[in-house]
């Protein structure tokens, strides 16, 4: 969901009026996701305070971030390339791992396995974002989820925009093996061409670092980019 080049994104008539509105909503939506059982050490308190700035009600996800610090910034795991993004919210940051880049067809997967990977998510510190449409003004972030999935996001927070990385890195890759196959499938079928992605910049960013990873010694590495 990277934002630097998807100023954009929010094409709806109104939007001044929706995006005022969804501001003062942010501060007032109550957490409502499960609490997840046998999370890892301060899995908790770092998802109460992810809740506490991404607030969900409804099918809308909402992240009203003050500044970005890292865009297109890009994660290889198991020799494929994911962007994730890093955004400040008072002081504290958010990095969000784009586990699915955002595609023009809903991927099949059945609701009981998403909500099987977003509690064993939640357990490992992450907050779990399926969407079926995302948009963005400035640095306000709006989530919609109604049963089709076309992207998913995972959130860790850190007191810097290295430890919310960092967190996210070492929890994603613990997680790794739980990843609903249809998801994973997706997102190696975008960077074959065989999905189309909703914004063209996204793939060229992603297939761009494919092509200059030509061997396994240069896989599983992070770049911190801003465009």
């Amino acid at each position: 969901m990277s934002q630097t080049l998807h100023q954009t994104k929010l094409r709806a008539p109104g939007r001044g009026t929706a995006g005022r509105y969804l501001r003062s909503m942010s501060a007032t939506i109550p957490n409502s996701g499960p609490q997840p059982s046998g999370t890892v050490r301060g899995a908790t308190s770092d998802l109460n305070a992810l809740e506490r700035i991404m607030p969900a009600e409804n099918g809308l996800t909402l992240f009203d971030a003050d500044t970005q610090e890292t865009s297109y910034g890009i994660w290889f795991l198991d020799g494929l390339a994911y962007i994730f993004d890093t955004h400040r919210k008072g002081r504290r940051y958010v990095a969000t791992l784009e586990l699915l880049t955002e595609v023009l067809e809903p991927v099949r997967v059945s609701g009981d396995r998403i909500h099987r990977f977003n509690r064993d998510a939640r357990a490992g510190g992450l907050l779990p974002i399926p969407y079926s449409a995302c948009f963005f003004k400035g640095n306000l972030h709006v989530y919609t989820f109604s049963g089709p999935v076309r992207g998913f996001d995972l959130a860790a927070i850190g007191d810097t925009a290295v430890q919310s990385e960092r967190a996210l890195m070492q929890r994603a890759n613990r997680l790794k093996s739980r990843v609903p196959a249809a998801i994973a499938r997706a997102q190696r079928e975008l960077l074959e061409g065989k999905r189309r992605a909703r914004h063209q910049a996204d793939l060229r960013v992603l297939t761009a670092r494919l092509r200059e990873t030509q061997t396994p010694a240069l896989a599983d590495e992070t770049e911190r980019r801003t465009l």
